[in-house]
Order: structure tokens, then C-alpha cells, then sequence
């Protein structure tokens, strides 16, 4: 049984990964409204703080998403991140590329209305 409580959807961009001094670029495999999964020869340990750009072509000027977030697997392929902080103007279009991606837009939102009636939930 899956823990996931976002849908992840494929999403192919590349994203330039920020962790200290080291600087790096990989291919986004697959996002969700908390984290995504990055396909890379690097290597980062579990838990590492990074900052992540997508940069979303085809608008003029182009969008930048950014996210700080931490490493939270690392496999064969790649390395998974959990996004830990985003701002709103970020998040909106986190949001849209999600549901644009999706099969059941809706979903998308009923998960973000569950997620934050979860935490309302645990600060009473």
C-alpha cells in the first residue's frame, strides 16, 4: 500500500540543483505538489538541503519555480527530493503543472484540501 498523498504526474524539464558550493543539472522524471524525482549521474547524501530551479520554457519571459527542499533517496538513476519550503507564486504553478498533467484535475485539489485539513487538524 502506498504512503504517497500526492499524485506524482511525468513531467519532462530540466531542473539545476544548488547544494553548498556544487552546482548541477538533471532531467525531472516525475513531480508532485511535495517533491519530485531527478535523473542524474550526481550524488548527494540522504537529508542534504538544496535549492531547486525548473525553469518552464515557451512563456516570455520564461518561469522560474523554485523550491528549497532536502535529498530523500538516492537510487541508481537519480535522486529523489522533498520539497520543504516554496513561494506562492511557485506553488501556483507547481499546482497548474500538476493538474495540467493529470487524468483527474480535481484530485489534485481534493489532495491539497485533505493535506491542509490534516494540518489544521494536528495545530488544534
Amino acid at each position: 500500500m502506498s504512503t504517497r498523498k500526492f499524485s506524482r504526474v511525468r513531467f519532462n524539464v530540466e531542473a539545476t540543483i544548488r547544494a553548498g558550493e556544487r552546482q548541477f543539472q538533471g532531467g525531472v522524471e516525475n513531480l508532485s505538489m511535495t517533491g519530485m524525482f531527478l535523473v542524474t549521474d550526481e550524488r548527494l547524501p540522504e537529508g542534504e538541503a538544496v535549492d531547486i530551479t525548473i525553469i518552464l520554457t515557451g512563456t516570455s519571459p520564461p518561469i522560474s519555480v523554485d523550491f528549497n527542499g532536502r535529498v530523500s533517496r538516492v537510487i541508481g538513476n537519480g535522486m529523489g527530493f522533498v520539497f520543504e519550503k516554496i513561494d506562492l507564486d511557485s506553488y501556483m504553478h507547481l499546482k497548474n503543472i500538476v493538474s495540467y498533467n493529470i487524468d483527474d484535475a480535481e484530485k489534485v485539489l481534493d489532495e491539497i484540501c485533505h493535506s491542509i485539513d490534516e494540518k489544521l487538524a494536528v495545530e488544534k
